[in-house]
């Protein structure tokens, strides 16, 4: 009851001074509002990171071929040779990994095709490029939104199928409508030094604005080339190319079953081809995840936060010393009411406590509006940043913005704008506390 007494008093003080505890609170204020402000960009910059990186293939994980650079078990020493077909991951392998974790990993690879014409309803002849990819290759990178069907899957790619995934342009360049129902419909191709042979639509995906843009920003819309999917293992039978995977460093395997840890995924995957190239003296295999990458950006990002948060703090003291300052000239220009308290009954303890209390709720009332103030800053940059990522549609692809105010730093702040309080507060209260009664009911 006693300390709800002395929150009302010192609510009754502030509402009888308020221009001066405006003016004292401003230190505060500005302090708070620039911790919150800097503390809300360093979090929202880190979650705009990790979920553009996500729709970047963040979900990817590399697996890299590595020579075996150290001595054999009979302590001949091993000197660098180039790889050979024996010693690239092989489909076999890919099955194998399928078999032990189904449905959790899905390979990410493709292979160019080459270019091709298509004949559409008016005879006219539309260019097109055509590339082999797995299951994972497009659902890997989210820059490719599906509109309508599906995406080209392993059954697809297994039976070497002549299924086709293409775009909302070419729907509208083959169909004269982008709203036309393209699934189910063949198509027949003509590629250049291959073969001219048909396949059947089963999806249709938005056109990336960033090719939109840096590809075909000059071209007639008619006479643009967009990219056609079609599965990976029949591209290579169309192209008569090796059996083997395209990449030379190594597989993009993307982890398709979040519940799945990726520690241990990672550790799953390095087991699974550790002994598949145990035989293999020269040759083996590495697990790279770009989350490390991403995981190093935001150390980074979380030092360069909390300096210039405490640079800011700084301004926090000042405040401080401002509360201290008209703590002590409130506490002077009250020494009468002191005195009669004194008077009747209340003890040292009283007067401190009232006064430190008033401290508090003055710190506290400008660390609220400071937080306030700072949360508004935050989304005021994001909706700028929004404004200028809208101006430039190529990029909207690959960015995604995210405005997130720090939980953990509001309350920090918050706790420590009362802890000013306290601190700032104690040397005024312990003054008022030791007034003697007598002098102070003398005093005018």
């Amino acid at each position: 009851m006693f300390f709800f007494e002395n929150v009302r008093l010192a609510f009754s003080s502030l509402k009888s001074n308020k221009m001066r505890a405006v003016l004292t609170m401003l230190g505060i204020i500005i302090g708070i509002t620039a911790v919150i402000t800097i503390t809300t960009l360093g979090n929202s910059l880190k979650k705009t990171l990790a979920n553009s990186f996500n729709k970047l293939g963040g979900q990817t994980f590399y697996v890299e071929y590595r020579f075996k650079n150290n001595e054999s078990d009979d302590g001949e020493e091993r000197y660098y040779r180039e790889m050979t077909e024996s010693d690239y991951i092989t489909e076999e392998m890919i099955d194998e990994l399928e078999e032990k974790y189904p449905g959790r990993y899905l390979l990410c690879d493709s292979t160019s095709c080459g270019r091709g014409t298509v004949v559409n309803k008016n005879g006219y002849k539309l260019n097109v490029m055509l590339s082999g990819v797995t299951e994972g290759y497009l659902k890997s990178d989210s820059m490719y939104k599906m509109l309508d069907g599906r995406t080209v899957n392993a059954a697809d790619d297994k039976g070497k199928k002549h299924a086709a995934v293409v775009s909302e342009v070419f729907v509208k360049q083959y169909f004269g409508n982008e709203e036309a129902n393209a699934i189910g419909s063949d198509i027949s191709v003509d590629i250049e030094g291959v073969c001219d042979t048909e396949f059947t639509i089963v999806g249709v995906y938005k056109y990336p604005k960033f090719l939109e843009k840096y590809q075909q920003s000059a071209a007639n819309f008619m006479d643009r080339r967009t990219p056609i999917y079609i599965p990976y293992n029949t591209a290579k039978k169309l192209t008569r190319q090796n059996e083997r995977f395209s990449g030379e460093y190594g597989i993009d395997l993307m982890l398709n079953d979040m519940s799945v840890d990726r520690e241990q995924a990672i550790n799953d995957l390095e087991n699974f081809f550790s002994e598949k190239y145990r035989s293999n003296k020269y040759w083996g295999i590495e697990i790279y995840d770009p989350q490390t990458e991403l995981g190093m950006v935001n150390k980074v990002l979380n030092i360069v936060t909390l300096v210039i948060a405490v640079i800011a703090a700084i301004s926090l003291l000042v405040g401080g010393i401002g509360v201290m300052n008209i703590m002590l000239v409130s506490i002077t220009e009250r020494t009468r009411e002191i005195g009669v308290r004194k008077a009747l009954g209340a003890k040292k303890r009283h007067i401190k406590t009232q006064f430190i209390v008033e401290a508090v709720i003055l710190c506290l009332v400008g660390g609220i509006i400071g937080v306030l103030l700072g949360i508004f800053n935050g989304f005021l940059i994001g909706y700028i940043a929004r404004y200028a990522l809208s101006q430039m549609p190529e990029y909207q692809d690959f960015v995604a913005l995210s405005i997130q105010p720090s939980i953990k730093a509001i309350l920090i702040s918050l706790g420590f704008s009362m802890l000013i309080g306290v601190f700032f507060g104690s040397y005024p209260a312990g003054k008022a506390a030791k007034l003697d009664p007598i002098e102070a009911l003398r005093y005018e």
